[in-house]
């Protein structure tokens, strides 16, 4: 026999609630099983605090990513550039945005019309606008934040070709939620004019 601690008590609670909403669901398939009005007041309770989770989620994690003067298309010599960023918080409560980047190649279209399996890799890193390095900005609602994302070309990487990248800010406040924006660059090729 186990002993009558509260850890198994809530466990057996549960273990009991369970069994309810199995007979709970098991009576709109077979009308036979009566369902008791706790296991009723259980479901409404354990559906409120789902909902309420969802709804406050909608609205605390709500952002948008943009690139400044929508220039997310730029050339660069090998020496690289740099994009400047703008992330709005659009929700109702303070939020922390993770960023990241992947390299989107393989399902992105060229400006061009070139082929994209021909596209190469670049660098990427992540500053403030006092180049400082940085990996997840602070926003208080209704407020923006520039950051750069400095783009370097590694030594050996062929000229006039593309690049796709996905810049990403994840909230660290709602696990699924994130928004990102893509980055086309070019490598020009500094023996042409």
């Amino acid at each position: 026999m186990k002993p009558e601690t509260t850890l198994n008590l809530l466990n057996d609670y549960f273990a009991n609630e369970l069994q309810n909403l199995i007979l709970f669901f098991s009576f709109f398939s077979n009308n036979k099983k009566i369902v008791s009005i706790p296991s009723k007041l259980f479901i409404a309770i354990l559906l409120f605090f789902a909902m309420n989770d969802l709804y406050s989620q909608s609205n605390s994690c709500k952002a948008t990513l943009q690139v400044e003067k929508n220039r997310s298309t730029q050339s660069t010599p090998p020496e690289g550039t740099s994009y400047n960023l703008q992330l709005t918080n659009n929700g109702v409560s303070n939020a922390t945005y993770s960023l990241s980047y992947s390299n989107v190649n393989s399902n992105c279209s060229n400006n061009d019309g070139s082929d994209s399996a021909r596209n190469i890799t670049l660098n990427i890193s992540f500053t403030d606008t006092r180049s400082n390095s940085i990996s997840e900005i602070s926003i208080n609602p209704g407020e923006s934040v520039t950051f750069i994302v400095n783009i370097t070309v590694p030594k050996g990487t062929a000229v006039n070709k593309w690049n796709c990248t996905e810049i990403s800010a994840s909230s660290t406040n709602c696990a699924t939620y994130k928004t990102s924006t893509i980055l086309h660059t070019l490598v020009n090729d500094p023996n042409q004019e």
